[in-house]
């Protein structure tokens, strides 16, 4: 991944085949670089989450936002929250959660 400012921040809507059902997503995006990919999650899907919410799962995740070394990805409240945590895994520079 390129050295650049991680306010480069970019977003755009896609459609992700999870579960087997299509999902609205996120494709995000740090300059030209994917690092990261969410899909919206209800709360039947994310049972085992956070108060049982819906929210944001993180579907994939590339260089520092690799989920490689997670045992569960993540799954976020809000989309903020999930870019908020792209961020701070970019400005950290730590290679899993």
């Amino acid at each position: 991944m390129s050295e650049q400012s991680t306010a480069n921040i970019s977003l755009q809507p896609v459609s992700v085949m999870s579960d087997g059902g299509s999902h609205e997503g996120r494709l995000v995006f740090s300059g030209a670089d994917l690092v990261a990919v969410f899909a919206q999650v209800s709360a039947e899907e994310n049972a085992g989450g956070r108060n049982g919410a819906g929210g944001w799962f993180l579907e994939a995740g590339f260089g520092r936002c690799s989920i490689l070394m997670t045992h569960q990805p993540p799954v976020f409240p809000t989309l903020d929250e999930a870019i908020a945590w792209v961020r701070g895994r970019l400005e950290s520079g730590l290679a899993s959660s």
